[in-house]
């Protein structure tokens, strides 16, 4: 499911790397809020990243697990996470 308002509040930094992403091909297939952090809003992409982002206090984090997701970054001051499906 994917939710407008966890859209419109996600993290800045993180909405520039996802609007990125959306102009490459990639799609939101779903939101959520509350996990692991009661304040964090996790964004979920359908494929993996086209492109490697680098700013600063955003955090890259190579997950591989099937049971989460392949990879994500990871705002240090909202603790929100853009993460993208294998």
């Amino acid at each position: 499911m994917t939710t407008q308002e966890h859209i419109n509040n996600f993290s800045l930094t993180l909405t520039k790397i996802l609007n990125q992403e959306l102009e490459l091909g990639n799609k939101i297939i779903e939101t959520s809020k509350g996990w692991p952090d009661n304040d964090t809003i996790i964004i979920f992409l359908g494929e993996p990243f086209k492109i490697t982002h680098n700013i600063n206090n955003i955090c890259y984090r190579n997950i591989e697990d099937p049971h989460y997701w392949k990879e994500e970054y990871f705002d240090t001051s909202t603790k929100h996470v853009l993460a993208c499906k294998f």
